[in-house]
């Protein structure tokens, strides 16, 4: 996707913008700074949904001037599912109304007075709703404190390296007949998040595959195989493991002895 057109769009009818972050199939990092600039431009409120590059990208939403922001934290946060989600809100925006409100997202020294009107907390607590899971909250605190010593800075660099050298091997190991596998993910390691999307007819049997042999990728249709190499607990040689299981699943055929039918979860 080009940023140009997503601009073009911005028009006098348009009140609010919410875009992802990172384009989910193609790991396609959107350039948010200049998308905010040009939003504002135009008197435009816009956020973005940050789910697939908090704990892989830095972030600083108040020098990019972000309206708002929300995230997930079972992806590179390594919460899990139903681990709590995020949520940024510009100071600028602290006195406006929540349009959505609950009692978590009442002041919070009178959250339990039980009063009948609604006070909401000036900060991004007055957006929140209802209570988070306190024993997923515990379990996310560990992370968040992993992530804080490695520094997301460090953890970048090692993010953009590993896929770099995925894509490197890919193109020279996988790219001919009979692997047939193209890269659909940027090649420019600042215009990518934390994953590589690679195209091939099958993919889904190729997906079956590399699970039964111990890796998690994940498939979406028609023909695209996410893999994400995660920085804080991924090496280089299991990046080189996972492009040489892929060359032996081709070669020894054994995608065909998977089912074309897809599970709930692929």
């Amino acid at each position: 996707m080009n940023e140009d057109d997503i601009i073009d769009l911005m028009d006098d009818k348009t009140a609010v913008i919410l875009l992802p972050s990172v384009l989910y199939r193609s790991g396609q990092l959107l350039d948010i700074p200049r998308l905010t600039r040009e939003a504002h431009k135009k008197d435009i409120v816009i956020g973005f949904d940050c789910s697939h590059s908090v704990g892989a990208v830095p972030h600083y939403f108040d020098d990019w001037e972000v309206d708002f922001a929300l995230w997930c934290s079972y992806k590179y946060l390594n919460g899990g599912p139903g681990c709590p989600a995020f949520l940024y809100i510009n100071k600028r925006h602290f006195q406006k109304s929540p349009g959505m409100t609950g009692w978590f997202g009442y002041v919070k020294d009178k959250q339990f007075d039980l009063l009948s009107d609604f006070e909401h907390e000036k900060n991004a607590g007055g957006w929140q709703i209802s209570s988070p899971s306190i024993l997923s909250s515990a379990t996310l605190e560990i992370t968040l404190d992993m992530i804080n010593e490695a520094g997301i800075q460090n953890i970048r660099d090692k993010s953009k390296k590993l896929t770099s050298y995925l894509i490197y091997l890919v193109q020279e190991i996988l790219s001919d007949q009979p692997y047939s596998f193209a890269i659909g993910s940027p090649e420019d390691p600042d215009k990518r998040s934390g994953h590589v999307a690679l195209i091939r007819n099958d993919g889904l049997r190729v997906t079956k595959a590399l699970k039964a042999k111990g890796v998690i990728p994940d498939y979406r249709p028609e023909n695209l195989i996410r893999i994400a190499p995660v920085a804080l607990y991924n090496s280089f040689h299991e990046v080189w493991k996972v492009v040489d299981l892929l060359k032996q699943i081709i070669d020894e055929k054994e995608f065909e002895h998977f089912s074309t039918e897809r599970n709930a979860i692929s």
